[in-house]
């Protein structure tokens, strides 16, 4: 009996992983390059590696709102330029959508308006390769939610090694 616990527990635990795996490469694949602009900062954290603290522009200008329309924002209208750089709309109607714009969930965590993660690890020793960042590239699905797959320059081209798949 315990030996078919564990059998099942294991088997529970592998269908958990794949499932996630299996979300993942759907959103890589499905979802619509997004481009958010960023304002990088560059620390070293001994415990975690070499990383990128993000800060994105979006949350600057929406944190920069009265108090009346920050209470019931959840999902930001975004403008797709020619680059795919998201801009935000700021009289956007979610339920409808321009054919170039998008929805963007966005949340807030204390004080502070979070769009994506708010780090970016890289390999030891690429740090300078990274400086040059300026865009967050991210996958969009239809819902708003967002997969922070790399970083771009300021031309726009993807910055260290590309991963097509988890």
């Amino acid at each position: 009996m315990k030996r078919l616990a564990l059998l099942l527990t294991g088997l529970a635990i592998l269908v958990g992983i794949n499932a996630t795996v299996w979300r993942f490469e759907h959103a890589m694949a499905s979802g619509d390059v997004v481009l958010l602009p960023l304002a990088p900062v560059d620390p070293r954290s001994l415990m975690q590696g070499d990383y990128m603290r993000l800060n994105y522009a979006l949350a600057r200008e929406i944190a920069g709102l009265g108090q009346d329309k920050l209470a019931a924002l959840e999902t930001l209208v975004v403008r797709l330029d020619e680059h795919q750089v998201a801009h935000w709309v700021a009289d956007g109607k979610p339920d409808s959508l321009a054919a170039d714009e998008r929805l963007l969930q966005v949340h807030r965590q204390g004080n502070q308006w979070r769009i994506g993660p708010d780090a970016y690890f890289f390999e030891e020793g690429t740090g300078e390769l990274f400086e040059a960042a300026r865009y967050g590239e991210f996958r969009l699905q239809g819902d708003g939610s967002t997969l922070l797959v790399g970083l771009r320059d300021a031309a726009f081209k993807p910055i260290g090694p590309s991963r097509a798949r988890w």
